[in-house]
């Protein structure tokens, strides 16, 4: 999420049962979270109109109101609550019932701890990641913002607020595509140089020669083709920063000229024989493990030490999932921005997808997927089918074992539903010749949620509209 966000959630819980209260209360709020409870259907629904919910978590079988005439009003008045229903006492039928009238999920008591936890977190985080492509905030180019839920962000924006406005030198850290460039430059506009230069020179791109000159400038003639004194980056950031990106790929001569002018606060360009003052904060960045490079000889341990004064490291994404709603928000909004269009929602499907995926290539991987499948999407709802090769792993598909399951086999309720489920999609389909609208009209469901299903079950190979 970006600085300004809340990192708590509101959670109604809807339960007959006063115990039950205590116990999920004692869970949300060890999250952190702020948990109301409602004995009846009736009192739910009062505090609901008033606002402000993110999820309600609300059992099946109470009296007066039950959990499905509750669901039936609440969709009523919201469209995209989420809504997780829990029941002690389930059934198929209801279940199914549930799934149909827009329930984020349905769980049987006793609940694991952990996986409510984690749903209530995805479902909370899906909401907002809608109302947040509703809204439509207008990116400022010239803005650095961090986008972050995950207590491993909060941890590295909460040391960065303690050192910011000193010019003391920080190492990041971290596999590439995690944003470490984009981390460099927050740091910079947090800082008291903000109103001074930002440099970035990535030591990776340019050869040895090339590269000393950049970094300290160079005389006239001092190598072929200087026709020209030229000053070096050390010297143009002057009161600002240099942003040194791959900082593990410098040559050991050029590793002894950089500690010069970290120690030293001058430099000297090449071919010259005198010495120029500098006053330059340092951020360095890499995604070599540079202590091993140190024990190897290929990185020196004092130049080591003089970078990482405060040490960064940026967690892979696939490490804060937490963050996934909010940077897929972000950058559906940057790509409305960009090509003029309105793309306000992402099918519950399409998500399933992107949270199982192990980002390998992290957020610049998630960056290049996102605008594909922008690019590919037809109206103002992000689909599975935009996603392309994508493979959503969590999803369930008929397998000759599972259909060939013995009778006294025991099944979940949740897997009982899920064939349920199936085979209602199969038998709608095969009666509507595979026409997906008639089939979704024969299901009472909408033709949005039937594609959600068919690509959740793996059934979107099916043909006709």
């Amino acid at each position: 999420m970006s600085e300004s966000r809340k990192s708590g959630y509101q959670i109604l819980v809807v339960d007959d049962d006063p115990e039950w209260h205590e116990i999920l209360t004692l869970l949300f709020s060890r999250k952190g979270w702020k948990t109301e409870t409602a004995l009846s259907g009736e009192k739910a629904l009062a505090r609901l109109a008033l606002g402000g919910i993110d999820v309600v978590v609300c059992d099946l079988s109470m009296p007066g109101l039950n959990g499905l005439d509750v669901l039936r009003r609440v969709r009523a008045m919201n469209a995209s609550l989420p809504f997780i229903m829990m029941t002690g006492v389930g059934t198929i039928e209801s279940a199914v019932e549930a799934v149909q009238l827009g329930a984020y999920s349905y769980l049987t008591k006793p609940v694991n701890n952990a996986e409510l936890a984690s749903l209530v977190q995805r479902a909370a985080e899906h909401a907002r990641l809608h109302s947040q492509l509703q809204e439509r905030p207008r990116e400022r180019l010239t803005s650095v913002s961090m986008i972050y839920n995950s207590p491993s962000m909060k941890q590295v924006l909460k040391t960065i607020g303690k050192v910011a406005s000193t010019s003391v030198p920080i190492l990041i850290t971290g596999e590439t595509g995690t944003g470490k460039s984009r981390l460099a430059e927050y740091i910079h506009r947090a800082s008291s140089f903000r109103d001074r230069p930002f440099l970035t020179i990535d030591c990776a791109a340019l050869p040895e020669s090339l590269l000393e000159s950049e970094l300290f400038g160079h005389v006239k003639g001092a190598f072929t083709g200087a026709v020209n004194s030229r000053r070096g980056l050390l010297e143009e950031a002057q009161g600002g920063t240099v942003f040194l990106d791959e900082i593990g790929e410098l040559s050991p001569s050029t590793q002894a000229k950089l500690l010069r002018a970290i120690q030293e606060h001058e430099i000297r360009p090449v071919g010259s024989n005198k010495s120029v003052s500098i006053d330059v904060r340092f951020i360095a960045a890499t995604h070599r493990r540079l202590e091993e490079d140190v024990k190897t000889g290929r990185f020196r341990e004092d130049l080591f030490y003089r970078l990482s004064v405060i040490p960064l490291y940026l967690p892979p994404l696939r490490e804060r999932r937490e963050d996934l709603a909010a940077l897929i928000g972000f950058f559906i909004n940057r790509f409305n921005e960009r090509y003029g269009r309105n793309v306000t929602q992402i099918s519950p499907a399409a998500m399933n997808i992107l949270y199982n995926q192990p980002w390998k290539g992290n957020i610049r991987e998630l960056e290049n997927v996102l605008e594909r499948a922008f690019l590919l999407t037809e109206g103002d709802r992000l689909m599975p089918e935009s996603l392309g090769t994508l493979v959503d792993s969590g999803s369930f598909s008929l397998s000759p074992s599972s259909e060939a399951a013995s009778p006294e086999t025991p099944l979940s309720l949740s897997d009982a539903v899920r064939n349920a489920e199936i085979q209602a999609l199969q038998q709608a389909l095969a009666l509507c010749n595979g026409n997906k609208t008639q089939a979704a009209e024969l299901l009472g469901i909408g033709r949005r949620t039937l594609y959600d299903k068919l690509e959740q079950f793996g059934l979107m190979d099916r043909k006709g509209e």
